[in-house]
């Protein structure tokens, strides 16, 4: 009988020849360790040795014991076929063209928002859907002793609008997402003896100005700058004018932390901006301290960033317990703050009204925080946080670690 290939018997062809060349291919192909498209650590092949035990074994039995035998099988956490599959899909070959082409044909179908972010209108705006009330108290809780151990010196906190609250407008009325406007309220009424600065007032109504990134969650120089003239009034000094800045666009390639989680790539890419001013900058000595790692730069933009795909990072370098700050202003004030990295692009403009500034994340700080900064050399701290951080992450319970 002769063979005849027709349309339906060559698809199949192809189907089975798809299955049989990506597992081969992805299972040959070298392993990379990130996805610098995706910012995120890729999955390690899964282990049936539990190294600790393993280490530790003083006899045969032990050995036998360190093998995670029930790794094989359903677990109440895992199972070892879960935890394949998803190192299998992280290197799955070709894996960010399929991401790619499934999200696109998700758009087509009419889906606006993909792992937690609406595309609308050339932007991508995070979407900010609940939280959990017991950490929200908890971390209200941790600033306000905080507060009243440090009583003595002036306390200030920062809660960030996000890109959801300034365009709300675009998105769905049936998205079901939360009011930031009436969140930063909330946690502004419960915060006890801290000064809040105001900072949506400012942004507010300025959704027809570049003030967050298009492809990224924090808020562009232009947005940081407003937000600075809302710090100035509360902090003791006058903002400088937008006028006496000249503005130096460093990068207009720039694709962020949303683009990571959608790949599209059809939305335009942002530009980072620096802002120095016209009169001349003061002078500029910048120490990162990560663990037995210093750093020491006369800037406060790395622009070896500005060559990779996390070009925000060029604000002050990438996160690290401690970063200090000091300048040639003519006085003697200190400011302490405690942050997440929308405070970087905001420490720019601020470092033009402080002899010294430093900076502390609480996520690398395990531990009191007066092992890495005298607090009480500080004349004033301030609490920066963006409304969606504030919520997803309890490291502000960390401050009772500080006595």
């Amino acid at each position: 009988m002769k063979f005849k290939m027709t349309p339906d018997k060559l698809m199949i062809a192809l189907f089975a020849i798809i299955l049989l060349v990506i597992p081969i291919t992805t299972i040959l192909l070298p392993k990379a360790d990130r996805s610098e498209n995706e910012n995120r650590t890729l999955a390690k092949f899964p282990s049936l040795v539990n190294q600790t035990k393993l280490n530790k074994a003083e006899n045969l039995e032990d050995v036998i014991d360190a093998f995670k035998w029930d790794y094989l099988v359903e677990r109440e956490d895992a199972s070892f076929m879960d935890d394949f599959e998803t190192y299998f899909s992280d290197h799955l070959a070709g894996r960010e063209l399929w991401v790619k082409a499934s999200n696109k044909l998700s758009r087509l179908m009419g889906k606006e928002e993909i792992n937690g972010v609406y595309t609308i209108n050339d932007m991508m705006i995070e979407s900010f859907r609940g939280y959990d009330e017991k950490e929200f108290e908890n971390s209200v809780n941790a600033v306000n002793d905080f507060a009243e151990r440090y009583s003595d010196i002036p306390m200030f906190f920062m809660l960030a609008p996000t890109a959801q609250e300034i365009y709300k407008s675009r998105i769905p009325p049936y998205a079901g997402v939360t009011n930031e406007k009436a969140f930063i309220d909330e946690c502004s009424q419960k915060l006890e003896n801290i000064n809040v600065i105001d900072a949506l007032s400012y942004l507010s109504g300025r959704a027809d100005e570049y003030i967050y990134y298009r492809t990224d969650h924090h808020w562009t120089s232009l947005g940081a700058y407003y937000a600075y003239c809302a710090a100035a009034k509360q902090l003791g000094f006058n903002a400088i004018s937008l006028d006496k800045f000249n503005v130096e666009t460093a990068s207009n390639s720039f694709r962020g932390t949303l683009y990571s989680k959608t790949l599209d790539e059809s939305i335009t890419p942002d530009s980072i901006d620096y802002y120095f001013l016209a009169s001349g900058e003061p002078s500029v000595k910048m120490t990162r301290i990560n663990g037995d790692e210093v750093e020491t730069l006369d800037s406060l933009y790395v622009r070896d960033y500005l060559e990779v795909k996390d070009k925000y990072s060029s604000f002050t370098g990438s996160n690290v317990p401690v970063v200090t700050i000091e300048t040639d202003v003519d006085n003697d004030k200190e400011l302490l703050i405690v942050k997440d990295s929308y405070a970087h692009s905001l420490v720019p403009f601020l470092s033009k009204h402080y002899k010294k500034i430093t900076m502390v994340d609480l996520r690398y700080i395990n531990t009191d925080l007066n092992r890495f900064v005298n607090i009480r050399e500080y004349d004033q701290i301030l609490f920066v946080y963006n409304a969606i951080t504030f919520c997803d992450e309890s490291y502000l319970k960390k401050l009772a670690l500080t006595s």
